[in-house]
Order: structure tokens, then sequence, then C-alpha cells
């Protein structure tokens, strides 16, 4: 094991933190610029080096404990105090903007996190096969091998979902039950609905777990040779498949195995934010819907609104939460944003764009340069895509606002919503 002592310089774009040795970048999480560290190499490549830090040699004064030993894994700044998290996210967001769109920006608000542990809505364990028992784990951060076990689950979730995952799991080593992949657990944060879903590698297996604090329970094979938490094959099913929660004045279901928020009280926000910068619309259009939370809160705002989504379920459940609170001007359409039509956004006052992390498909900033909406909300988990799809728009579109929202406290991700008016 090659480790190396190196003072590292700055947090990167995607909240790495950044030191050179002997010429070379080295990229390592959670420590602080200004600080000396011992670090483990666990890549060593032409121009760069990955390493692991494996002890802080001279601390800065915004450092702060960590309250878990995996951190690095779920939260690799939770050793960074908040109020430096709260400054560097702000500085990234204008550096990002500067370098991916070429312009400087001055954010209009950036609104911190309430909370800073049990925020999340979904969080995702893996499973650890170890003396013939199953325990929660988390892989290292920057292997798709090695885990570490989550003895009491994870802190980003609260504490009663982690005691139902962890009451799920003594179920599942009475079974004695092999070859599991996951175990997923979503909250709603204004009612008590708690779903939980375990993905076996063996579609073979039976199980079915009932515990009346649960609104639901999913026991689902899930193809091993797929990296990702799939719902192949329903094997049992116990309860609701969805779940209830509460959107400012909206009544929102939404299906276990779909795209929700995870942080419902800095949502809200983002949402309040849009409706103030809302006048009154004709038509909007709101791309990548979802379950139609956006749109619909926008119901007081527009004449018609249009929800799309590539998701048949997502979209079956956004004309159900439009028809719940009764919301009459609301449509929905199962299609991806990338092959609607221009007749679709022609003559559109609003268009919302809430994309994956990937950003916006060519294909539709060419149909939006060519359609030319007169308003675009663009809300983005990943500001340097946002920042890159704005460089192709900012000739037809001036900005009116840049909000930052720490959706993810104690890690690099942030939200970010750009509100942009047709020059």
């Amino acid at each position: 094991m090659e480790t190396i002592k190196i003072t590292f310089e700055k947090i990167g774009h995607n909240g790495v933190s950044i030191g050179k040795f002997e010429n070379k970048i080295v990229f390592a999480y959670g420590i602080l610029p200004g600080e000396e560290a011992l670090v483990k190499v666990i890549k060593n490549k032409k121009n760069f080096i990955e390493a692991e830090v494996l002890e802080i040699l001279n601390k800065s004064p915004y450092r702060v404990e960590a309250k878990e030993n995996h951190y690095l894994s779920c939260s690799p700044w939770q050793t960074f105090s908040y109020d430096w998290q709260v400054k560097i996210k702000k500085d990234l967001l204008k550096e990002i903007y500067l370098k991916f769109a070429n312009i400087e920006i001055e954010l209009k608000n950036f609104n911190r996190a309430k909370e800073i542990f049990g925020y999340r809505t979904k969080i995702e364990y893996s499973f650890l096969e170890e003396n013939e028992k199953n325990w929660f784990a988390f892989y290292k951060r920057g292997s798709f091998k090695e885990k570490i076990k989550l003895e009491n689950g994870c802190l980003l979730m609260d504490e009663q979902a982690n005691y139902l995952a962890l009451e799920v799991l003594k179920e599942i080593n009475k079974k004695r039950l092999k070859n599991l992949k996951s175990l997923i657990i979503r909250k709603a944060k204004r009612t008590s609905d708690i779903h939980i879903s375990v993905l076996t590698k063996d579609k073979d297996q039976s199980f079915v777990y009932k515990n009346d604090k649960l609104s639901g329970f999913v026991f689902a094979f899930s193809n091993p040779k797929s990296p990702a938490s799939r719902f192949d094959k329903v094997l049992n099913s116990w309860g609701r498949e969805y779940l209830k929660e509460k959107i400012l004045n909206l009544e929102i279901l939404y299906p276990y195995n779909s795209f929700f928020q995870n942080n419902i009280e800095l949502f809200e926000e983002a949402l309040r934010v849009m409706i103030e910068n809302s006048e009154d619309f004709k038509k909007v259009v709101d791309l990548y819907s979802g379950v139609g939370v956006i749109g619909l809160s926008l119901k007081e705002k527009a004449k018609e609104i249009l929800a799309v989504d590539i998701d048949k379920s997502s979209i079956s459940y956004a004309k159900l939460n439009a028809e719940i609170n009764g919301i009459n001007n609301f449509k929905a359409l199962v299609l991806p944003s990338e092959k609607i039509s221009s007749e679709l956004l022609e003559k559109v006052d609003l268009l919302i764009l809430d994309p994956p992390r990937a950003g916006l498909h060519k294909k539709l900033i060419d149909l939006i340069l060519k359609t030319k909406p007169e308003n675009i909300f663009y809300l983005s988990c990943n500001p340097i895509t946002q920042a890159r799809d704005f460089n192709f728009l900012k000739n037809e579109y001036k900005i009116k606002g840049v909000y930052g929202f720490d959706f993810y406290p104690n890690t690099p991700h942030l939200e970010c919503l750009l509100i942009l008016k047709r020059k």
C-alpha cells in the first residue's frame, strides 16, 4: 500500500478535494482546503492520482467530527462545518457557470437545509453476507466490489425508517435468505407512510414482511447482471404500492419505484420561488414531470398545464394527483422529452425542465431554440450540465434569477433553479 503526505488546496466542481504530488493532481474526498493529510493511493494514473484519506495531520478550523464511520460512502462532507459547506457550494455554483457557460452569475438566494441529517425520503442499502448472516452495507467510495458494513443504517435517513429496515433485516436472517441485492426505504415527510422493498438476485426465492408501521412492502427479483436496483419481477408484496405526501397545498401520491424528490422542505422552497416568478400563463409544459408536482403547484397560474414524462407509471400518478386535488386544467403524456414535437412547444408561455443529472438532450435544446418558449424554469440536481445547457440557450434567453438549494447537506451535491426569460 503506497501512502503519501500532501496538502490539499481546493475543492473541485464535483466536490472532491484537490492537491498536487510530484506534478500529478491528487483527488480525495473528505479533506478541507489547507489541510495536510496522509492518504492511500487507490489509482495511480499518468496524470492524476485517486486517493483515500487515512489521517488528517493538520486540521482546518472548519473541520467537525464525523457522526458515522462510513461517511465517505454516503456523505463525504460530513466532516465540514455546515456554514463552510454552504459557503463552498455558493462559490462552486458561481465557478461552474463561469467555466461551463462563460458568464458571471449573481445568486438571488441560496437556501440552506433545515435538517442536515435524517432529511432523505429515500435511501438504498446493499447487502453484505458475512458469517452466514446478512448485513446492510454501502459500497466503498470509488469501488464496485468492496463494501462497508452498516451496523445501524445511515443517519441521512431518519431513526424510525432505519429501525423498520433493521426489523426487516432480522426477519431476512431468520429466513436465512441468500443472494440479496438491496433494500430500499421510501419515507414520506408529512405523513406516516414508509415503504420498504427488498431486491433479490434469485427469482425462485419468496419472502413477505408485514408490519402495521409500514404502508407497504415488496420483494422483487432484480437481474444480477445489472448493477442498478431494478424491479424486474415482483415476487411478493403486501400493503400499498404508493406513498402519500403533502407538498404545499397538494395531496400527492407516488409509487414506491418511481423518482421523487429527496428533500421535501427545500423542494417546497423551490416551488415557492417558481410561483413567485410566475405570471398568468396560458400554456405551461412540464418536461421530466415525474408524478406532476411542479406543474400541479402552478395550477392557479396557468390556463392549461401539460406534463410529459417517459415513465408510464409516473404519468398515471400525475393524472391521479390532478384528480384527487380537483385540478381540471392538467393533462399528462407518456413520451421521452427528446421526442416531443415542435407543435407541443409552440406558443408555450412557460417551459418547466427538471431533467436527470445528465441534463437536456441536444434534440430538446434544438427544439427549444426553434420554438422559443417565453419563459423557462430549469431545476437541476447537476449545475454542471445545467450551465452547459444554458450555454446553448444564452443567445436567446436572459437570466432573471439563479437560486441555490442545499437539497443534499453533508454531500457535494446541490440543486439549482434557473429562471429564464426570452430576450
